[in-house]
Protein backbone atom coordinates (compact mmCIF):
# COMPACT_ATOMS: atom_id res chain seq x y z
CA UNK A 1 0.00 0.00 0.00
CA UNK A 2 1.71 3.48 -1.25
CA UNK A 3 1.15 6.44 1.50
CA UNK A 4 1.84 10.18 1.39
CA UNK A 5 3.79 11.77 -1.61
CA UNK A 6 3.81 8.40 -3.18
CA UNK A 7 0.06 8.10 -3.44
CA UNK A 8 -0.59 11.70 -3.95
CA UNK A 9 1.62 11.01 -6.90
CA UNK A 10 0.16 7.96 -8.78
CA UNK A 11 -3.50 9.41 -7.77
CA UNK A 12 -1.94 13.16 -9.83
CA UNK A 13 -0.63 10.79 -12.65
CA UNK A 14 -3.99 8.73 -13.01
CA UNK A 15 -6.22 11.74 -13.14
CA UNK A 16 -4.10 13.15 -15.94
CA UNK A 17 -3.80 10.09 -18.17
CA UNK A 18 -8.01 9.64 -17.60
CA UNK A 19 -8.08 13.24 -18.76
CA UNK A 20 -6.30 12.91 -21.80
CA UNK A 21 -7.62 9.66 -22.53
CA UNK A 22 -11.28 11.76 -22.75
CA UNK A 23 -9.54 15.20 -24.64
CA UNK A 24 -8.50 12.15 -27.22
CA UNK A 25 -11.51 11.11 -27.94
CA UNK A 26 -13.88 14.25 -27.92
CA UNK A 27 -10.87 15.89 -30.14
CA UNK A 28 -11.31 12.65 -32.68
CA UNK A 29 -15.07 12.81 -32.64
CA UNK A 30 -14.45 16.60 -33.35
CA UNK A 31 -12.15 15.72 -36.22
CA UNK A 32 -13.78 12.84 -38.33
CA UNK A 33 -17.51 13.37 -36.70
CA UNK A 34 -17.20 9.63 -35.58
CA UNK A 35 -15.33 7.46 -33.05
CA UNK A 36 -14.33 4.78 -35.57
CA UNK A 37 -11.05 6.22 -36.05
CA UNK A 38 -9.82 5.64 -32.17
CA UNK A 39 -9.78 2.04 -32.54
CA UNK A 40 -7.13 1.87 -36.14
CA UNK A 41 -3.74 0.64 -34.73
CA UNK A 42 -2.60 4.75 -36.33
CA UNK A 43 -4.57 6.22 -33.33
CA UNK A 44 -3.97 3.49 -30.96
CA UNK A 45 0.00 4.14 -31.65
CA UNK A 46 -0.81 7.70 -31.18
CA UNK A 47 -2.44 7.78 -28.02
CA UNK A 48 0.48 5.55 -26.96
CA UNK A 49 3.14 7.64 -28.21
CA UNK A 50 1.14 10.79 -26.34
CA UNK A 51 0.73 9.02 -22.62
CA UNK A 52 5.20 7.94 -23.06
CA UNK A 53 5.71 11.80 -24.33
CA UNK A 54 3.54 13.20 -21.33
CA UNK A 55 5.38 10.84 -18.64
CA UNK A 56 8.91 11.68 -19.58
CA UNK A 57 8.31 15.77 -19.63
CA UNK A 58 6.18 14.99 -16.43
CA UNK A 59 9.35 14.20 -14.77
CA UNK A 60 12.05 16.50 -16.91
CA UNK A 61 9.90 19.62 -15.75
CA UNK A 62 8.46 18.03 -12.37
CA UNK A 63 4.51 18.63 -13.25
CA UNK A 64 4.17 16.60 -9.79
CA UNK A 65 5.61 18.35 -7.98
CA UNK A 66 4.86 17.80 -3.91
CA UNK A 67 1.16 20.92 -3.82
CA UNK A 68 2.03 21.74 -0.58
CA UNK A 69 4.98 23.81 -1.62
CA UNK A 70 4.52 24.23 -5.22
CA UNK A 71 1.25 26.89 -5.91
CA UNK A 72 -0.97 26.34 -8.35
CA UNK A 73 0.68 29.34 -10.26
CA UNK A 74 4.34 27.59 -10.09
CA UNK A 75 2.35 24.52 -11.52
CA UNK A 76 0.61 26.24 -14.78
CA UNK A 77 3.91 27.39 -15.39
CA UNK A 78 5.47 24.28 -15.49
CA UNK A 79 2.59 22.77 -17.27
CA UNK A 80 2.33 25.40 -20.00
CA UNK A 81 6.08 24.46 -20.67
CA UNK A 82 4.95 20.39 -20.44
CA UNK A 83 2.40 20.96 -23.01
CA UNK A 84 4.46 22.89 -25.10
CA UNK A 85 7.23 20.19 -25.39
CA UNK A 86 4.44 17.55 -25.44
CA UNK A 87 3.12 18.77 -28.65
CA UNK A 88 6.44 19.40 -30.62
CA UNK A 89 7.53 15.80 -29.48
CA UNK A 90 4.57 14.60 -30.21
CA UNK A 91 4.54 16.19 -33.85
CA UNK A 92 7.91 14.57 -34.34
CA UNK A 93 7.24 11.41 -33.62
CA UNK A 94 4.13 11.57 -36.27
CA UNK A 95 6.44 12.70 -38.51
CA UNK A 96 9.13 10.13 -38.01
CA UNK A 97 6.53 7.12 -37.74
CA UNK A 98 3.49 7.68 -40.00
CA UNK A 99 3.39 8.13 -43.79
CA UNK A 100 0.13 9.81 -43.92
CA UNK A 101 0.93 12.24 -41.29
CA UNK A 102 -1.09 15.35 -42.84
CA UNK A 103 -4.22 13.11 -41.69
CA UNK A 104 -3.13 13.73 -37.49
CA UNK A 105 -3.49 17.71 -38.18
CA UNK A 106 -7.04 18.80 -36.75
CA UNK A 107 -6.63 16.05 -34.30
CA UNK A 108 -3.43 16.84 -32.89
CA UNK A 109 -4.83 20.57 -32.69
CA UNK A 110 -7.79 19.51 -31.31
CA UNK A 111 -6.30 17.58 -28.88
CA UNK A 112 -3.82 19.94 -27.03
CA UNK A 113 -6.80 22.88 -27.20
CA UNK A 114 -8.73 20.13 -25.15
CA UNK A 115 -5.96 19.59 -22.63
CA UNK A 116 -4.84 23.79 -22.22
CA UNK A 117 -8.65 23.89 -21.26
CA UNK A 118 -9.12 21.20 -18.89
CA UNK A 119 -6.13 20.19 -17.19
CA UNK A 120 -6.20 23.32 -15.44
CA UNK A 121 -9.45 22.66 -14.03
CA UNK A 122 -9.13 19.02 -12.79
CA UNK A 123 -5.64 20.11 -11.28
CA UNK A 124 -7.40 23.15 -9.61
CA UNK A 125 -10.17 20.81 -8.41
CA UNK A 126 -8.15 18.65 -7.30
CA UNK A 127 -6.07 21.25 -4.98
CA UNK A 128 -9.63 21.90 -3.57
CA UNK A 129 -10.60 18.51 -3.01
CA UNK A 130 -6.77 17.54 -1.26
CA UNK A 131 -7.26 20.74 0.81
CA UNK A 132 -10.60 19.99 1.80
CA UNK A 133 -9.75 16.67 2.72
CA UNK A 134 -6.82 18.13 5.04
CA UNK A 135 -9.06 20.20 6.76
CA UNK A 136 -10.63 17.58 7.88
CA UNK A 137 -8.43 15.25 9.10
CA UNK A 138 -5.85 18.22 9.99
CA UNK A 139 -3.15 16.73 8.22
CA UNK A 140 0.11 18.13 9.27
CA UNK A 141 3.64 17.41 8.51
CA UNK A 142 6.13 17.33 11.35
CA UNK A 143 8.94 18.98 11.48
CA UNK A 144 12.47 19.04 13.90
CA UNK A 145 14.35 21.60 13.88
CA UNK A 146 17.84 21.35 14.37
CA UNK A 147 20.03 24.29 15.64
CA UNK A 148 19.03 27.70 17.66
CA UNK A 149 21.17 29.97 16.38
CA UNK A 150 20.13 33.25 13.90
CA UNK A 151 20.50 30.87 10.63
CA UNK A 152 17.77 28.27 12.71
CA UNK A 153 16.05 31.58 14.46
CA UNK A 154 15.31 33.27 10.75
CA UNK A 155 14.45 30.35 9.36
CA UNK A 156 12.03 29.42 12.55
CA UNK A 157 10.54 32.95 12.07
CA UNK A 158 9.86 33.25 8.05
CA UNK A 159 10.22 29.71 6.98
CA UNK A 160 7.75 28.04 9.18
CA UNK A 161 5.83 30.47 10.49
CA UNK A 162 4.64 32.61 7.80
CA UNK A 163 3.89 29.61 5.21
CA UNK A 164 0.77 27.65 4.11
CA UNK A 165 2.70 24.59 3.84
CA UNK A 166 0.79 23.08 6.79
CA UNK A 167 3.92 22.67 8.98
CA UNK A 168 3.56 21.70 12.59
CA UNK A 169 6.98 22.65 14.57
CA UNK A 170 7.10 19.60 17.37
CA UNK A 171 10.76 21.40 18.52
CA UNK A 172 13.99 22.73 18.41
CA UNK A 173 16.89 21.20 19.87
CA UNK A 174 20.96 22.44 19.91
CA UNK A 175 23.46 22.09 22.56
CA UNK A 176 22.80 25.83 23.49
CA UNK A 177 19.17 26.91 24.26
CA UNK A 178 17.15 29.90 22.79
CA UNK A 179 14.31 31.34 24.34
CA UNK A 180 13.32 32.45 20.61
CA UNK A 181 11.02 29.16 19.96
CA UNK A 182 8.21 29.93 22.20
CA UNK A 183 9.16 26.80 24.58
CA UNK A 184 9.65 24.40 21.98
CA UNK A 185 13.40 23.61 22.75
CA UNK A 186 13.61 19.85 23.11
CA UNK A 187 17.12 19.33 24.23
CA UNK A 188 20.90 18.35 23.10
CA UNK A 189 21.86 17.41 19.70
CA UNK A 190 22.97 13.75 21.42
CA UNK A 191 19.74 13.26 22.93
CA UNK A 192 18.61 13.08 19.09
CA UNK A 193 17.40 9.50 18.86
CA UNK A 194 15.88 9.63 22.30
CA UNK A 195 13.72 12.46 20.85
CA UNK A 196 13.27 10.80 17.09
CA UNK A 197 11.55 7.51 19.26
CA UNK A 198 9.67 9.99 21.64
CA UNK A 199 7.87 11.68 18.81
CA UNK A 200 6.53 11.53 15.50
CA UNK A 201 8.93 12.97 12.95
CA UNK A 202 8.36 13.42 9.45
CA UNK A 203 11.03 15.57 8.82
CA UNK A 204 14.47 17.01 10.29
CA UNK A 205 15.38 20.57 9.48
CA UNK A 206 19.04 20.85 10.06
CA UNK A 207 20.21 24.61 10.49
CA UNK A 208 23.43 24.46 11.82
CA UNK A 209 26.27 27.05 10.66
CA UNK A 210 28.99 25.34 8.01
CA UNK A 211 32.03 25.01 9.98
CA UNK A 212 29.95 22.34 12.67
CA UNK A 213 30.62 19.82 10.40
CA UNK A 214 30.88 17.20 13.24
CA UNK A 215 27.24 17.77 14.17
CA UNK A 216 25.83 18.12 11.12
CA UNK A 217 27.54 14.56 9.63
CA UNK A 218 26.37 13.06 13.20
CA UNK A 219 22.65 14.53 12.84
CA UNK A 220 22.79 13.17 9.11
CA UNK A 221 23.88 9.54 10.10
CA UNK A 222 21.74 9.16 12.63
CA UNK A 223 18.30 10.50 10.85
CA UNK A 224 19.28 8.29 7.99
CA UNK A 225 19.77 5.04 10.19
CA UNK A 226 16.09 6.14 11.67
CA UNK A 227 14.40 6.56 8.37
CA UNK A 228 14.03 10.30 8.37
CA UNK A 229 13.86 12.93 5.56
CA UNK A 230 16.71 15.52 6.15
CA UNK A 231 16.87 19.15 4.08
CA UNK A 232 19.64 21.10 5.00
CA UNK A 233 19.20 24.93 5.34
CA UNK A 234 22.11 26.54 3.85
CA UNK A 235 24.47 29.60 5.66
CA UNK A 236 26.07 31.64 2.88
CA UNK A 237 27.11 34.38 5.50
CA UNK A 238 24.53 37.09 3.60
CA UNK A 239 21.29 36.24 1.12
CA UNK A 240 21.76 36.00 -2.95
CA UNK A 241 22.99 33.54 -5.27
CA UNK A 242 26.98 33.92 -6.21
CA UNK A 243 28.38 32.98 -8.80
CA UNK A 244 32.20 32.04 -9.57
CA UNK A 245 34.14 34.06 -12.52
CA UNK A 246 37.97 34.23 -13.54
CA UNK A 247 40.48 37.19 -13.10
CA UNK A 248 43.79 36.58 -14.49
CA UNK A 249 43.96 32.95 -13.22
CA UNK A 250 41.89 33.74 -9.63
CA UNK A 251 38.99 33.01 -8.73
CA UNK A 252 36.75 35.33 -7.64
CA UNK A 253 32.98 34.93 -5.98
CA UNK A 254 30.09 37.51 -6.64
CA UNK A 255 28.07 37.51 -3.51
CA UNK A 256 25.56 38.59 -5.98
CA UNK A 257 24.00 37.43 -9.28
CA UNK A 258 21.77 39.20 -11.61
CA UNK A 259 20.05 37.52 -14.64
CA UNK A 260 19.04 40.66 -15.83
CA UNK A 261 22.14 41.74 -16.09
CA UNK A 262 23.43 39.54 -19.17
CA UNK A 263 22.21 41.58 -22.12
CA UNK A 264 20.29 38.86 -23.85
CA UNK A 265 18.16 38.47 -21.03
CA UNK A 266 17.75 42.25 -20.88
CA UNK A 267 16.92 42.26 -24.95
CA UNK A 268 14.13 39.10 -24.50
CA UNK A 269 12.68 40.48 -21.41
CA UNK A 270 12.12 44.18 -23.42
CA UNK A 271 10.65 42.18 -26.08
CA UNK A 272 7.98 40.56 -24.01
CA UNK A 273 7.49 43.52 -22.74
CA UNK A 274 6.72 45.54 -25.69
CA UNK A 275 5.10 42.48 -27.24
CA UNK A 276 2.43 41.76 -24.15
CA UNK A 277 2.15 45.91 -23.43
CA UNK A 278 0.74 46.19 -27.14
CA UNK A 279 -1.57 43.73 -27.09
CA UNK A 280 -2.72 44.55 -23.16
CA UNK A 281 -3.41 48.03 -25.24
CA UNK A 282 -5.02 47.24 -28.48
CA UNK A 283 -6.90 44.17 -27.17
CA UNK A 284 -8.43 45.59 -23.55
CA UNK A 285 -6.92 48.85 -22.63
CA UNK A 286 -8.33 50.27 -25.92
CA UNK A 287 -11.90 49.80 -24.78
CA UNK A 288 -11.74 49.51 -21.08
CA UNK A 289 -10.01 52.73 -20.19
CA UNK A 290 -12.95 54.92 -22.17
CA UNK A 291 -15.74 53.22 -19.66
CA UNK A 292 -13.33 53.80 -17.00
CA UNK A 293 -12.65 57.42 -17.84
CA UNK A 294 -16.31 57.91 -17.76
CA UNK A 295 -17.00 56.58 -14.87
CA UNK A 296 -14.14 58.33 -12.93
CA UNK A 297 -16.01 61.57 -14.47
CA UNK A 298 -19.52 61.03 -13.26
CA UNK A 299 -18.68 59.98 -9.67
CA UNK A 300 -16.06 63.16 -8.42
CA UNK A 301 -14.98 66.10 -9.92
CA UNK A 302 -11.21 66.01 -10.98
CA UNK A 303 -8.30 64.43 -14.07
CA UNK A 304 -8.98 61.22 -14.91
CA UNK A 305 -5.15 60.09 -14.76
CA UNK A 306 -3.02 60.47 -11.74
CA UNK A 307 0.24 61.09 -12.55
CA UNK A 308 3.20 61.10 -9.81
CA UNK A 309 7.13 60.80 -10.09
CA UNK A 310 9.02 57.92 -9.06
CA UNK A 311 12.24 55.97 -9.20
CA UNK A 312 11.95 53.68 -11.95
CA UNK A 313 15.43 51.90 -13.23
CA UNK A 314 18.96 53.02 -11.61
CA UNK A 315 16.73 55.64 -9.64
CA UNK A 316 16.00 57.63 -12.61
CA UNK A 317 12.90 59.87 -12.55
CA UNK A 318 9.51 58.39 -14.19
CA UNK A 319 6.15 59.49 -14.53
CA UNK A 320 4.32 56.63 -13.25
CA UNK A 321 0.02 56.58 -14.74
CA UNK A 322 -2.68 55.32 -12.84
CA UNK A 323 -6.45 56.07 -12.88
CA UNK A 324 -7.36 58.37 -10.32
CA UNK A 325 -8.93 56.64 -7.14
CA UNK A 326 -9.32 59.63 -4.78
CA UNK A 327 -10.85 62.62 -4.26
CA UNK A 328 -8.84 65.76 -5.44
CA UNK A 329 -7.91 68.81 -2.23
CA UNK A 330 -7.01 71.83 -4.04
CA UNK A 331 -5.50 72.44 -0.54
CA UNK A 332 -3.08 69.67 -0.78
CA UNK A 333 0.74 70.28 -0.45
CA UNK A 334 2.01 68.28 -3.60
CA UNK A 335 5.20 67.96 -1.56
CA UNK A 336 3.69 65.79 1.14
CA UNK A 337 2.84 61.80 1.25
CA UNK A 338 0.66 59.58 2.79
CA UNK A 339 0.37 56.05 1.86
CA UNK A 340 -3.43 54.50 1.61
CA UNK A 341 -5.10 53.50 4.75
CA UNK A 342 -7.79 50.73 4.65
CA UNK A 343 -11.08 52.21 4.38
CA UNK A 344 -9.53 56.06 3.52
CA UNK A 345 -11.92 58.77 3.19
CA UNK A 346 -9.86 60.36 0.74
CA UNK A 347 -10.54 57.50 -1.72
CA UNK A 348 -14.09 57.87 -4.07
CA UNK A 349 -16.38 54.93 -4.54
CA UNK A 350 -15.54 54.06 -7.62
CA UNK A 351 -11.56 54.44 -6.63
CA UNK A 352 -12.28 51.84 -4.31
CA UNK A 353 -13.52 48.97 -6.55
CA UNK A 354 -10.56 50.06 -9.13
CA UNK A 355 -7.60 49.43 -6.47
CA UNK A 356 -9.69 46.49 -5.51
CA UNK A 357 -9.28 45.13 -8.56
CA UNK A 358 -6.24 46.83 -9.75
CA UNK A 359 -7.81 48.29 -12.70
CA UNK A 360 -6.21 51.34 -11.41
CA UNK A 361 -2.89 49.94 -12.35
CA UNK A 362 -4.04 49.28 -16.05
CA UNK A 363 -2.41 52.65 -17.51
CA UNK A 364 1.13 51.59 -16.97
CA UNK A 365 1.01 49.56 -19.74
CA UNK A 366 1.42 52.91 -21.50
CA UNK A 367 5.05 53.22 -19.11
CA UNK A 368 5.83 49.40 -20.17
CA UNK A 369 5.07 50.16 -23.98
CA UNK A 370 7.65 53.28 -23.82
CA UNK A 371 10.22 51.45 -21.74
CA UNK A 372 9.84 53.23 -18.20
CA UNK A 373 8.59 50.48 -16.73
CA UNK A 374 8.51 46.55 -17.39
CA UNK A 375 5.19 44.13 -16.84
CA UNK A 376 7.10 42.25 -13.99
CA UNK A 377 9.16 43.90 -11.93
CA UNK A 378 9.39 45.38 -8.32
CA UNK A 379 6.64 48.07 -7.58
CA UNK A 380 8.03 51.47 -7.99
CA UNK A 381 7.32 53.42 -4.70
CA UNK A 382 6.69 57.05 -3.85
CA UNK A 383 9.52 58.80 -3.79
CA UNK A 384 9.09 60.21 -0.12
CA UNK A 385 8.68 56.90 0.60
CA UNK A 386 11.84 55.43 -1.06
CA UNK A 387 13.96 58.45 0.58
CA UNK A 388 12.18 57.14 4.03
CA UNK A 389 12.89 53.54 3.46
CA UNK A 390 16.36 53.82 1.79
CA UNK A 391 18.45 54.38 5.24
CA UNK A 392 16.22 52.25 7.36
CA UNK A 393 15.77 49.30 5.30
CA UNK A 394 18.70 47.38 4.05
CA UNK A 395 19.63 46.59 0.80
CA UNK A 396 16.37 48.62 -0.21
CA UNK A 397 18.06 50.77 -3.65
CA UNK A 398 18.66 47.12 -5.08
CA UNK A 399 15.87 47.09 -6.24
CA UNK A 400 16.22 49.65 -8.95
CA UNK A 401 19.06 47.93 -10.45
CA UNK A 402 16.05 46.06 -12.63
CA UNK A 403 12.73 48.40 -14.37
CA UNK A 404 9.90 48.54 -11.91
CA UNK A 405 7.26 46.50 -12.87
CA UNK A 406 2.72 46.89 -13.07
CA UNK A 407 3.08 43.50 -10.64
CA UNK A 408 5.62 41.77 -9.21
CA UNK A 409 6.92 38.93 -6.96
CA UNK A 410 6.38 40.76 -3.65
CA UNK A 411 2.28 41.07 -4.68
CA UNK A 412 1.58 38.18 -5.56
CA UNK A 413 2.61 36.87 -1.91
CA UNK A 414 0.19 39.01 -0.73
CA UNK A 415 3.22 41.74 0.20
CA UNK A 416 0.96 44.91 -1.13
CA UNK A 417 -0.72 48.03 -0.25
CA UNK A 418 0.26 50.17 3.23
CA UNK A 419 3.76 49.74 4.55
CA UNK A 420 3.01 50.73 8.41
CA UNK A 421 5.59 49.16 9.87
CA UNK A 422 9.41 48.93 8.58
CA UNK A 423 9.08 44.77 8.45
CA UNK A 424 6.26 45.20 6.24
CA UNK A 425 8.75 46.97 4.10
CA UNK A 426 11.55 44.72 4.76
CA UNK A 427 9.40 42.06 3.82
CA UNK A 428 8.63 43.44 0.55
CA UNK A 429 12.41 44.25 -0.06
CA UNK A 430 13.16 40.49 -0.06
CA UNK A 431 10.44 39.12 -1.79
CA UNK A 432 11.88 42.00 -4.62
CA UNK A 433 15.54 41.20 -4.16
CA UNK A 434 14.85 37.13 -4.49
CA UNK A 435 12.72 37.97 -7.93
CA UNK A 436 15.55 39.90 -9.07
CA UNK A 437 18.09 37.21 -8.01
CA UNK A 438 16.02 34.48 -9.66
CA UNK A 439 14.87 35.76 -12.44
CA UNK A 440 13.42 34.00 -15.87
CA UNK A 441 10.81 34.20 -18.35
CA UNK A 442 8.98 31.71 -16.67
CA UNK A 443 8.58 33.05 -13.68
CA UNK A 444 7.36 36.24 -15.11
CA UNK A 445 4.72 34.24 -16.42
CA UNK A 446 4.00 32.48 -13.34
CA UNK A 447 3.45 36.16 -11.78
CA UNK A 448 1.39 37.40 -14.40
CA UNK A 449 -1.00 34.17 -13.95
CA UNK A 450 -0.96 34.49 -9.94
CA UNK A 451 -2.24 38.17 -10.45
CA UNK A 452 -4.77 37.48 -13.03
CA UNK A 453 -5.75 34.86 -10.38
CA UNK A 454 -5.84 37.34 -7.18
CA UNK A 455 -7.22 39.88 -9.33
CA UNK A 456 -10.40 37.26 -9.47
CA UNK A 457 -10.32 35.99 -6.06
CA UNK A 458 -9.64 39.55 -4.76
CA UNK A 459 -6.81 40.90 -2.15
CA UNK A 460 -7.63 41.98 1.35
CA UNK A 461 -4.31 44.28 0.82
CA UNK A 462 -5.95 45.57 -1.91
CA UNK A 463 -7.28 49.05 -0.55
Amino acid sequence: MFKGNRLNYLVRIFLDILLLFVCFTVSSFLDSGSLGQLYTTAFISLFAFSILIWYICSRIFLLYGEITIFSFSQEMTVFLRHLATHLLLLIFLIFLFFENSYQFRSHILYYHVLILISVPFEKYLYRVLVAFIRRQYKYEKSILLIGTGQLATNFYKTGILNNDLKYNLIGVIDDVEYNSFNGKYLGKIHQLSDIIQKNSVDEVILALPNDETEKIDYVIDLCEKNKKRVSVVQDFGRTGSVTVTNYAGFPVVGLRYFPLDEAENKFFKRLFDILFSLLFILLIYSWLAPIIAIIIKLNSKGPILFKQERWGLNNKRIICYKFRTMYVDRRDNHDSFQQVTRNDKRVTAVGKFLRKTSLDEIPQFINVFLGSMSVVGPRPHPIPLSMESKDVIQNYMLRHLVKPGITGWAQVNGSRGETSHPDDMRKRVNFDLWYIENWSFWLDCQIIFQTIVNMIKGDENAY
